[in-house]
């Protein structure tokens, strides 16, 4: 059977000469529980009239086939899909001892799981190009990989603010994690390449550079950071034409953002630190010249 359309699918193949009637049993059905979007349980057949059906018999690359549609409607694509491979691992044993017959799920669930691949080489990809332009700007691998290692601590930001707001990872959630890429980098190059300037322009150790570029440029990134926040915060809400569709995006880059602050103005000081160590110095300007 194949469940497809608008929500999941369920495609079985049998190679069997028999019968394709197939008769969905009205009091198998209505005996069946249905969760309603305020996650209460219902009978079916208290909301519906059931009837016994017979099944056209379809092929497809010459395998007998049944798709069976249902839409999602009040709950996350991601928790009815983990609904129905719940059913299906503990139906298990039952299907594998139904010779030929191949179970796949499809629709929206297939559209997504193929989205998430793309996005993942996209997410990669922005990864690399920020890194290269990064070491052309420092002329240095050391302080790119430092900033890029603030951009996965910011993500527990994003996922903990949608796990609070019972926003599943979809599309649009994922394209706010390839967002925080960017933005999250942007405040740690703002930190270092200030403390780059007070390293070579006045010839101070990397301990007393970071410190006073921390000190210097928190204002910068705070009134960028709370900027950003703040105009993404409609998007958040929902409001506007759209708005329930971009919601998770925001969310994603919100919680994000918010966690990246500490982390730059913390955290990649302490590892840059730790990696260069705190005496470390670079030629200044007057020394070249």
């Amino acid at each position: 059977m194949w469940v497809a359309g608008t929500g999941l699918g369920t495609l079985a193949h049998a190679q069997s000469a028999a019968s394709a009637r197939v008769v969905t049993r009205a009091e198998a059905v209505a005996s069946a529980l249905s969760r309603s979007t305020r996650h209460t349980i219902a009978r079916l057949d208290s909301a519906s009239a059931f009837a016994q059906l017979s099944a056209a018999r379809q092929y497809e690359n010459p395998e007998q086939l049944v798709i069976i549609t249902a839409g999602v409607e009040g709950r996350a694509l991601s928790a009815v899909m983990a609904d129905v491979q719940g059913i299906l691992a503990s139906n298990a044993a039952s299907n594998a001892a139904s010779a030929g017959v191949r179970v796949e799920l499809g629709g929206r669930y297939a559209s997504q799981q193929a989205a998430f691949s793309t996005l993942l080489l996209v997410l990669a990809l922005a990864v690399v190009s920020v890194l290269c332009v990064m070491v052309l700007q420092f002329r240095s691998f050391v302080e790119p990989i430092v900033v890029l290692l603030a951009a996965p601590l910011s993500f527990g930001g994003a996922f903990a603010l949608l796990v609070l707001t019972d926003v599943s990872l979809n599309v649009s959630s994922f394209m706010g994690l390839i967002l925080l890429v960017g933005l999250i980098v942007k405040n740690g190059i703002i930190l270092l390449d200030f403390t780059r300037h007070r390293m070579l322009v006045d010839g101070a150790d990397l301990e007393t550079g970071i410190r006073d570029a921390a000190r210097i440029r928190l204002r910068p990134i705070l009134m960028t950071t709370l900027c950003t926040l703040f105009g993404l915060m409609p998007l958040a809400l929902g409001l506007g034409a759209g708005g329930e569709m971009q919601k998770p995006l925001a969310i994603a880059v919100i919680g994000g953002l918010a966690l990246s602050m500490p982390i730059t103005l913390f955290a990649v000081p302490m590892l840059l630190v730790a990696v260069r160590g705190r005496d470390f110095r670079l030629i200044t300007t007057a020394a070249l010249s």
